[in-house]
């Protein structure tokens, strides 16, 4: 079949219940419970996708860190929870997705990925191929003004971590006349050491609404050894719903704009790419107690 690739659409399932009318009490609220039973499924479809990079399609798959790298909310857009997962290779974030369960206005779940490789990319959901991008996923640039990597792996953490607040983002939404200013969490969601890929530290960081992450921060030392290591970072979208922009101090160093929801859900080439379920695929509801390997 084409690699390109529509909306996923599968077999009914009872935990998706459809649209809530006005007036009307969702029969799945954001109970504890049902958040509990919202990640459960997450899991068990995270564990369903397979993600290759670079030319050689058979080689070995990114492994899944199956604990969510942050659990999130936003109540000034909607009753909606999410998890975040990674995809990595000897450690080092390759894919980012997040798996959202709406609760109300609408009642469904998306899965939403941003690639974070230097190469393209491809991926398979229970193996079938949905997403190949066109690119690569990210570009790397020097920290301007950086200092040199410290020797030990405890000064560079921290050297990471005070090199991000020196960034920060705004948003401008669909809709909307005022930018909206983005929060930096101010502990990486993921933290990483890929000798073998040349980066001897790395931190992803995320910059919320709420603690929904709408767009990603990636700081690296990038070298073979610390005498040779240099900070560098790169920035990745977390929504096709608003212009982004991040600034570095007072210059702005990235920015993308809106994306149409067609071109998101439509060719999946890009390396944003997201995906709407109204309804439960059979083989994860059979997945949800025991998520596949």
């Amino acid at each position: 079949m084409s690699r390109r690739w529509l909306l996923i659409i599968v077999p009914v399932a009872v935990f998706f219940i459809p649209l809530v009318g006005r007036g009307q009490k969702p029969r799945d609220p954001a109970t504890p419970e049902n958040i509990a039973a919202a990640f459960k499924i997450s899991l068990a479809a995270a564990a369903e996708y397979e993600f290759g990079v670079g030319q050689d399609e058979n080689s070995k798959p990114l492994e899944l860190v199956r604990e969510s790298r942050l659990k999130w909310s936003n109540p000034s857009a909607s009753d909606i929870q999410g998890n975040v997962f990674v995809w990595t290779r000897d450690g080092r974030p390759l894919v980012v997705g997040c798996f959202m369960k709406w609760f109300s206005p609408r009642s469904v779940m998306q899965h939403e990925f941003h690639s974070l490789a230097e190469e393209r990319l491809s991926a398979k959901f229970h193996g079938s191929p949905v997403w190949a991008t066109d690119d690569a996923g990210l570009k790397f640039a020097d920290i301007p003004g950086a200092p040199a990597p410290g020797a030990g792996e405890t000064q560079r953490v921290l050297q990471l971590k005070k090199l991000a607040k020196e960034f920060s983002a705004t948003a401008h939404y669909r809709n909307t006349t005022a930018d909206t200013e983005l929060r930096l969490l101010p502990q990486p969601i993921h933290s990483y050491t890929a000798p073998k890929q040349g980066v001897l530290s790395g931190g992803l960081f995320a910059f919320v609404r709420g603690t929904d992450p709408e767009l990603w921060l990636l700081v690296e030392a990038r070298g073979k050894d610390a005498a040779t290591a240099r900070w560098q970072f790169a920035a990745a979208r977390m929504t096709n719903m608003a212009e982004l922009r991040l600034r570095h101090h007072d210059k702005q160093v990235w920015e993308v704009g809106l994306l149409p929801w067609k071109e998101v859900s439509g060719s999946h080439e890009g390396p944003y790419t997201a995906y709407e379920f109204k309804e439960l695929p059979g083989f994860l509801k059979e997945a949800i107690d025991k998520p596949k390997p």
